[in-house]
């Protein structure tokens, strides 16, 4: 045991000699070599993590009307507007009909009725079809709801704050109509038959969509 008392201790030494210096440069990377952050975006802003959705793609973001749809209650791209929080209470839905509406010469005249489309959104019967004149109500069988058909505009666009038709052409057929259920009014505003997912008439039980309107014979 005593003989080999000298070179165990060498042994000792020299693996102290080598962990030191092992040490130190652990030491150097965990302290000195981190990876530098990435540069703030312009105005001290961060850039926003991208949202994702259950299935690990991307969010999809509110509907809005094409690029080429004229503005509608909030403006260009803007989908129709139900009345909102700052609407009083019991205030029916206006669907931005705060302009003017101006039925061109052209137009007066050149169309005598509309065909609406309503169905239940419980999907226990199927839609209905109903032809309806222009200034003449609907009533809507099975329910208290009337539909009462105004100002139909084939080619609705919004000019100077007003709505007009750029023609007779109907390339964006519009109606006007007030909704009332239980003889209390509850809506005013346009149906566009292009665009019948973006209807701004909200039920609980029906739903309302403008079909095309029909000519003057």
């Amino acid at each position: 045991m005593t003989e080999h008392g000298p070179i165990t201790k060498k042994l000792i030494l020299f693996g102290v000699a080598i962990a030191i210096p092992l040490a130190a440069v652990a030491l150097y990377f965990a302290v000195f070599d981190q990876p530098k952050p990435a540069p703030p975006a312009p105005g001290g802003a961060q850039p926003p993590a991208p949202s994702a959705s259950a299935g690990g793609q991307a969010a999809p973001g509110p509907a809005t009307l094409p690029p080429d749809h004229p503005p509608i209650g909030g403006g260009q791209g803007s989908p129709p507007v139900n009345s909102g929080p700052s609407a009083p209470a019991g205030h029916p839905q206006t669907g931005a009909t705060g302009r003017t509406v101006r039925v061109p010469d052209g137009v007066k005249g050149k169309w005598e009725a509309v065909k609406l489309r309503v169905e239940e959104k419980s999907g226990g019967k199927p839609p209905k079809i109903f032809t309806v004149k222009l200034g003449a109500q609907l009533a809507i069988p099975g329910s208290k709801l009337r539909v009462r058909v105004g100002d139909f505009l084939p080619a609705l666009q919004v000019s100077d704050g007003e709505v007009t038709s750029a023609s007779n052409e109907p390339n964006n057929p519009a109606v006007l109509v007030t909704v009332s259920e239980g003889g209390k009014e509850t809506f005013r505003g346009w149906l566009f038959s292009k665009f019948p997912e973006m209807q701004p008439f909200e039920h609980p039980t029906h739903r309302i969509t403008l079909v095309e309107g029909i000519p003057a014979s």
